[in-house]
């Protein structure tokens, strides 16, 4: 035992929290199955406590990682006890769970190493298989995969605790009809495919967030990145756009420095200070996009090819230097792989900073139509600004101006009438 204050005990609470509280949510999810993830959080926090209690009395163990474990894993057995005959746990520990001989050995069986990390992805595959809005799963990600706490989750997100508190219940209530299993191999690639882009949303609402007082919020990317890593340590579930994914968030982050100004406001790439970029980033993104070639599970998806295209960026030396005409071949396989119009909007760009403005104006009009697009802002953010590219002012502020009226954030509105004074200055 070592001698503490009762401050510093509470900061290695939550420390550890932090840290090991979504392992251990994971592996009580398992053993109690996800009917009862309610009665898994009570036992997670009841764990806690006790420590905080012992700790400020006894001081701190040697070991507290494994002092959690080992309460969590004695009121788990408590629980199962006294409960026998009251609920239906995980079914195929069921009958383990219930004989008293080998309670206590299977329990202990599921906090081993090996375990725990298989139920994390178990957690992970059954919340991003979820049909839930974004408000609500983004928060309850946080909170069950990443083990932060109800108050940082509503500081992150800008929101009252009370807010949070109600999105996470209900949530937690469809949790309760999710399976809790590793998929069956026909279903393992449509599965990473959703857990790919729920990580991606979530790295995306740290890098391009949706609160104005924050344009970046970083341990939301930082977040994405750790579970990612998780799915990356699994030999039995990465595929190539696993890789690719977390190369995509490694280029991405790699620029953070370079993305926003001293007044908050996004800086275009085109004015980014490329001496700020993290090469070490770039490098680590690299390594992992060759990984990804020598990866031929699942194919080449949509990140792996974002990826590409993100690399192609950090090759160049100067936005000028750029290679459009890649770019604008990599998004070709894009759009085919996932007949996005956004993909499509995105080559519109690339082909008009190959050289061939009209092109990619026609291309956008084109676009225009489409179902997804026809109430999007984005096509008349995209018109405005390649038709400033052109010198045609006027035709250029009346998109804006309609582009403006339809949405975007005041972020967007800024940089888009930035763009368009700067192309026309040209």
């Amino acid at each position: 035992m070592s001698g503490r204050s009762n401050l510093d005990i509470e900061v290695v609470i939550g420390k550890l929290y932090k840290q090991e509280s979504a392992k251990i949510l994971a592996v009580l999810t398992r053993v109690f199955g996800p009917q009862n993830f309610g009665l898994a959080e009570d036992v997670l926090q009841d764990a806690f406590a006790k420590a905080l209690l012992n700790w400020q009395q006894q001081g701190l163990p040697a070991n507290p990682v494994a002092w959690l474990i080992s309460s969590a894993k004695n009121q788990a057995i408590d629980v199962i006890r006294h409960n026998k005959t009251k609920l239906k746990f995980a079914d195929d520990l069921s009958y383990h769970l219930e004989s008293e001989w080998s309670l206590g050995n299977t329990v202990e069986q599921e906090f081993s190493g090996p375990k725990i990390k298989d139920d994390q992805l178990r957690m992970i595959f059954a919340c991003c298989d979820m049909d839930i809005k974004a408000e609500n799963r983004i928060p309850f990600i946080l909170k069950t995969l990443c083990g932060l706490s109800l108050e940082a989750i509503a500081r992150a997100l800008l929101q009252p605790p009370q807010v949070i508190k109600k999105r996470l219940y209900r949530t937690r209530k469809q949790l309760q009809q999710q399976q809790f299993n590793f998929p069956e191999p026909e279903q393992l690639e449509s599965l990473m495919a959703k857990v790919h882009t729920v990580l991606y949303l979530l790295f995306n609402e740290g890098f391009h967030s949706s609160e104005e007082q924050q344009p970046i919020n970083q341990m939301f990317c930082q977040e994405a990145i750790g579970l990612a890593k998780l799915l990356i340590d699994e030999p039995s579930v990465v595929n190539q756009d696993t890789l690719g994914l977390l190369a995509l968030m490694h280029f991405q982050i790699a620029r953070v420095s370079s993305r926003v100004d001293e007044q908050g406001f996004n800086i275009p790439i085109d004015l980014q200070d490329r001496s700020l970029w993290d090469q070490q980033c770039f490098k680590s993104a690299r390594q992992l996009l060759q990984l990804a070639l020598a990866n031929a599970n699942g194919g080449a998806g949509r990140f792996y090819l974002e990826a590409l295209i993100a690399r192609a960026h950090s090759d160049a030396a100067s936005f000028a230097d750029t290679n459009w005409h890649e770019i604008v071949d990599i998004y070709e396989h894009l759009i085919r792989v996932t007949d996005s119009p956004v993909a499509g909007l995105n080559q519109a760009i690339a082909v008009a900073y190959a050289g061939d403005v009209k092109l990619g104006i026609a291309k956008v009009k084109v676009l225009q139509e489409h179902p997804a697009l026809k109430r999007s802002h984005m096509p008349l953010a995209i018109l405005a600004h390649l038709h400033a590219k052109t010198g045609n002012a006027e035709l250029a502020y009346q998109q804006a101006d309609e582009s403006i009226a339809l949405g975007g954030t005041a972020h967007e509105h800024r940089l888009l009438m930035q763009q368009i004074q700067r192309q026309l200055a040209n």
